[in-house]
C-alpha cells in the first residue's frame, strides 16, 4: 500500500474537505479524489459519505484512519533509525504514557543521554497498547508500560520496575477535595470519570475498580483522559487515574483510593530479539535505579 495515499486519506479525514486536503497535499482536487478512489479500489470499502461542505468519514473509515496514523508512525519511525545507523550512530526510541514528568523519566533518560552522547535519543508519548504495538513492529526500542500489557506479548522482554495506587482527580470544591485519601464508601453517589481507551491495560484498572466495590452504573467513559479531567475540574465527577499522573493543577487536586484490589504495576520492556547494544545499555541503568526515579 502506498504511504503517499494513506497520507492523502488521512488529511483528507483531519479536514473534511477534499480541496483543502489537496492544497495541503500540494497536489491538484482531482488528484486527491484519484488517490482516494484508488485506496478505496484497494481496500474495498467507502472511506466517505459527502456533507454539507465536505465529506465524513464513514465507520470503515474510522477505523482505517486510527490504524493508518499507527502504521505511518511506525514506518516513519523505521526508516529514522536506519537513516541514523547508516551514519554510524546510534539511535535509541524510548516510550512511555503519561505527563511529561511521569515517574521522573525525563530526568533519567536526561542523564543517561549526558553519561552516553554517542547515543541519538528520541522519546515518544503514545498510549500503552499503542507502545507494545511498536515495540513489536521495530518502531521504538524500549516502552515503559502497565505490565498487563505484556500478556500476550511473547517476542517481548521485560524487567519489572514498581507498583503504585491509584487516585482520583477533582475539583477543589468537591467535598472529598480535603481528604487525603478516600475508601470505597466514600464514594456512594459520586460519578467516575474514565478514559475508555480500548487496552488490556485499561480493562484491568477498570475491573480492579469494579472489584473494589464501585457499581457499574457510576462510571462515565470518555475518548481521552484529557476530557475526564475536564470534566473533573467542572464539578461533574472523579476522573480515575494512575497516582504517577498527578501534576501540579490549581484547577484540580488529588485523593488517594484506598482500597486492595486497585493498584498498577509498572515494567520496562524491550523486543527480546534486539541486536541494539544501547537497549541493553539502558535496560542495565534502568535495573539499578530506584523506581519511581529520583536524581536527588
Amino acid at each position: 500500500m502506498d504511504s503517499f495515499r494513506m497520507e492523502c486519506f488521512l488529511k483528507a479525514a483531519e479536514l473534511g474537505n477534499l480541496t483543502r486536503a489537496a492544497e495541503r497535499m500540494s497536489i491538484t482536487q482531482p488528484a486527491m479524489s484519484f488517490q482516494i478512489r484508488e485506496l478505496e479500489k484497494e481496500l474495498q470499502v467507502t472511506l466517505f459519505e459527502r456533507a454539507h461542505g465536505g465529506v465524513v468519514l464513514t465507520e470503515a473509515g474510522r477505523l482505517l484512519r486510527d490504524g493508518f496514523v499507527r502504521i505511518l508512525d511506525s514506518y516513519h519511525r523505521l526508516i529514522e533509525n536506519a537513516r541514523a545507523c547508516a551514519y554510524g550512530k546510534q539511535r535509541l526510541t524510548i516510550g512511555y504514557h503519561g505527563p511529561v514528568n511521569w515517574a521522573g523519566l525525563h530526568r533519567f533518560i536526561g542523564d543517561f543521554s549526558r553519561r552516553h552522547p554517542e547515543i541519538d535519543v528520541a522519546v515518544l508519548q503514545q498510549q500503552w497498547r499503542e507502545l507494545a504495538d511498536y515495540l513489536e513492529f521495530g518502531a521504538v526500542d524500549l516502552a515503559f508500560l502497565e505490565t498487563s500489557e505484556l500478556k500476550q506479548r511473547k517476542a517481548l522482554a521485560s524487567m519489572p520496575l514498581f507498583r503504585e495506587t491509584t487516585s482520583f482527580a477533582l475539583a477543589p470544591t468537591h467535598p472529598l477535595a480535603g481528604k487525603k485519601s478516600v475508601r470505597v464508601e466514600d464514594l456512594s453517589g459520586e460519578t467516575i470519570l474514565m478514559n475508555n481507551h480500548p487496552s488490556d491495560s485499561m480493562s484491568e484498572i477498570v475491573d480492579h475498580l469494579f472489584r473494589s466495590g464501585i457499581p457499574r452504573e457510576s462510571f462515565r467513559f470518555f475518548d481521552q483522559l484529557d476530557l475526564t479531567l475536564a470534566m473533573a475540574a467542572a464539578g461533574q465527577g472523579l476522573a480515575s487515574i494512575p497516582r504517577s499522573f498527578e501534576i501540579a493543577n490549581s484547577a484540580l487536586c488529588y485523593v488517594e483510593y484506598d482500597a486492595d484490589p486497585c493498584r498498577m504495576d509498572y515494567s520496562l520492556a524491550w523486543n527480546g530479539g534486539t541486536e541494539n547494544s544501547a537497549v541493553q545499555l539502558f535496560v542495565q541503568e534502568a535495573r539499578e535505579a530506584a523506581w519511581p526515579f529520583s536524581s536527588t
